[in-house]
């Protein structure tokens, strides 16, 4: 009959070939590089001292064997009780018939946490290594590299990308003419999806806006590119699915036209005045500009900025050269009598008022 002490006796179930998903984000400790290797940051048994409260799953050690049972060993991995390593969680080469054929007291073993239990002063180890992603780390929008499609269905494409679970790419959120095959690797995709309560995660091929609509909210200010004018509106890029518009109503002046304040190509400066989703519509007002400055006269007593002034003799000129060109093109009118008297009393009846 086997025997196993009572912080060995483990409950198979499930979760024996799964990680749990912890309240909190397990970490593997980082190398000195940056990089999540776990094998690169395993803690000796000497070195780590650590409780079993800070212990998370997924955290990795090089542990040195204590005791070998029928069931497992026990593996010293620093904290204050030594971890179980099961026979199912035992990585091997070849089948294991006797954990005594595998391990012997005092070998050295790399080991990843499964479980941890403070109060019963237990820790699950595993020989498995965890995968890259776990439901705990993975974020709508992230963007994950060299996945491989592991199945076909008539509704998209599983890919396997060292996740808790394979993602789905559905045919709508593929480039147009890409259908990949089974053992393809697809170089990115990006998180659309993250559902553990449905163990669900969805992916896409098409590279989401840097700027999704979720995140757009009144009042939130961006830098952005001018990519089109017009005279009563501008268009900005600030990243999101559609350009922003920027009215001239906005500017909260009257007789205003936009290519007085943008150009196109220009790099500006918005705040966001109001976001809909569902119209897929975002307003926008310019930032640090003073719209007074290059406001256009509403009339002949009106103070004018410099720069508006010359505006308007602009926009007065070209309107002249409009008008003359239009009056070219029109056939001579037959000499009145009459309408050469008028030309030639308005002007003078125009000096007089003028001079009083």
């Amino acid at each position: 009959m086997l025997f196993m002490p009572p912080q060995a006796v483990i409950e198979m179930n499930s979760h024996e070939r799964g990680f749990p998903v912890s309240d909190e984000m397990p970490t593997i400790p980082a190398a000195a590089d940056g990089t999540a290797n776990a094998e690169a940051n395993s803690q000796s048994p000497a070195a780590s001292g650590l409780s079993l409260a800070t212990l998370k799953p997924r955290m990795a050690f090089v542990g040195k064997v204590t005791r070998v049972e029928l069931g497992g060993v026990f593996v010293d991995i620093g904290a204050d009780a030594d971890g179980f390593l099961h026979v199912s969680q035992i990585v091997s080469d070849k089948p294991v018939l006797r954990v005594a054929d595998i391990f012997r007291p005092g070998d050295e073993v790399q080991v990843y946490v499964l479980r941890v239990y403070p109060k019963l002063k237990r820790i699950d180890l595993t020989m498995h290594k965890p995968s890259a992603y776990d439901w705990s780390n993975l974020e709508v929008g992230s963007k994950l590299s060299n996945v491989r499609v592991v199945s076909i269905e008539s509704f998209g494409v599983f890919v396997d990308f060292d996740g808790p679970k394979h993602g789905l790419i559905p045919f709508n959120l593929m480039p147009k003419g890409i259908r990949p095959k089974v053992g393809d690797q697809i170089d990115n995709v990006w998180v659309v999806e993250v559902d553990e309560s449905k163990r669900r995660i969805g992916l896409t091929m098409i590279e989401p806006p840097a700027l999704p609509w979720e995140k757009i909210k009144k009042g939130n200010r961006y830098p952005g590119r001018v990519t089109r004018v017009e005279r009563n509106a501008a268009y900005v890029d600030i990243g999101a699915e559609r350009e922003g518009i920027v009215r001239v109503s906005s500017l909260g002046i009257a007789y205003a036209d936009m290519h007085a304040f943008v150009t196109e190509g220009e790099e500006v400066n918005v705040r966001v005045l109001k976001v809909d989703p569902h119209k897929r519509q975002i307003d926008l007002a310019l930032e640090g500009i003073n719209a007074s400055d290059y406001a256009l006269s509403s009339g002949p007593d009106e103070q004018l900025s410099p720069f508006a002034a010359a505006l308007q003799r602009a926009q007065r000129i070209k309107r002249a050269q409009m008008a003359a060109a239009a009056a070219a093109d029109r056939p001579a009118k037959k000499a009145n009598p009459q309408n050469n008297l008028l030309e030639h009393t308005l002007p003078q009846v125009q000096a007089q008022k003028n001079d009083n």
